[in-house]
């Protein structure tokens, strides 16, 4: 049985099938990154999110990413011994700390990206250009959907009536 057989079988036809493109197309730049560059996957989601928005705090990405905060402190000290972030108190708050990306940051994460981007071009070979516009359009939707359906089960308890 080949893996890709899997996806006539099993109970999640969407969900599946979006886990395994994102696997065959992530797990092995995530491996090459980590091999080059010594940058492992909770570095480089917090460079994605500095890159996106400078000034973050580690509280907001763990917010955007729903990562643990360990594994983005983890992530920060790392980044910041490596000098491709730097940190700074809040100008308005004192007690929260800010993160910035610096040159050696940014130039890891168009590295990366691009690698990520070719794969990208790869995995949507197969569709017309209407076909990705229209995948586009229905993944942003559903993603724009996220905090909806996250409040409700399984993610959140039902409640017992009245």
């Amino acid at each position: 049985m080949k893996l890709i057989d899997i996806l006539d079988a099993t109970p999640l036809p969407i969900g599946y099938r979006m886990a395994f493109l994102t696997n065959f197309m992530r797990e092995p730049l995530l491996r090459r990154m980590e091999r080059e560059f010594g940058l492992i996957r909770p570095e480089w989601t917090v460079l994605i999110c500095l890159v996106y928005r400078d000034g973050l705090s580690s509280s907001d990405i763990c917010e955007v990413t729903e990562q643990p905060s360990n594994t983005i402190s983890r992530a920060v000290s790392s980044l910041l011994a490596k000098g491709m972030i730097s940190r700074r108190v809040d100008a308005a708050d004192g007690r929260r700390k800010l993160l910035f990306l610096e040159p050696p940051g940014r130039m890891q994460y168009d590295v990366v990206m691009a690698w990520f981007q070719q794969a990208e071009e790869h995995l949507t070979a197969t569709l017309s250009s209407d076909e990705r516009d229209l995948l586009e359009k229905l993944l942003d939707r559903m993603g724009h959907d996220v905090p909806r359906w996250q409040q409700l089960p399984p993610y959140k308890p039902e409640t017992p009536e009245g």
